[in-house]
């Protein structure tokens, strides 16, 4: 079983944990039942008139200086495709409504925080751009940016598999459509 991420019972305050599953923890001292259940984050495949998608480099852990997207955690009271713009705007500077994202796919993914290996559940999201000129990174969440043909995107330099795949399953769209959103 899973060792509890939970330090003390939210409860009566105890710290002793039985672990009834890989999400379930039980207070031993009250009873009372936690669960881990997945946070949903969003994550943004921006393109460019060319087809070409904008790649960051990260600049914290999970993840240091490996590839992906950007994209976090959806706060409260946000839509998938607001925390997609709000993390956009955040990360790389581009500035775009909740409007111009649409829905991809949605992909299970790991977020190691604070010692433990959150689920999440990443809302992947597709925007153009007209083009990649006006983008100003965050230099706490973004160290580089590279802009990549579609069949150049070094997938296996990807800090998570769910933002690799995103870009799997775009490509998979694009061969087959044409041309998606």
């Amino acid at each position: 079983m899973a060792e509890s991420p939970f330090k003390f019972c939210s409860d009566c305050g105890k710290d002793d944990w039985i672990s009834k599953s890989d999400r379930e923890f039980v207070c031993v001292a009250c009873g009372f039942r936690h669960f881990i259940t997945p946070i949903p984050a969003a994550v943004a495949l921006l393109l460019d008139a060319q087809d070409r998608v904008l790649i960051i480099r990260r600049a914290h852990e999970p993840g240091f200086g490996l590839l992906g997207l950007p994209g976090g955690v959806i706060e409260p009271e946000e839509s998938g495709e607001m925390a997609a713009a709000r993390e956009t705007h955040e990360e790389v500077g581009i500035e775009l409504p909740a409007s111009a994202f649409t829905y991809l796919c949605t992909l299970n993914n790991r977020y190691l925080f604070q010692g433990y290996s959150w689920p999440t559940l990443d809302l992947c999201y597709i925007a153009r751009v007209p083009d990649f000129n006006n983008v100003v990174m965050q230099a706490s969440e973004v160290s580089e940016f590279l802009i990549c043909p579609l069949d150049e995107v070094p997938l296996d330099q990807f800090a998570f598999e769910s933002n690799a795949e995103a870009v799997r399953r775009w490509r998979v769209a694009h061969q087959t459509s044409g041309r998606v959103p």
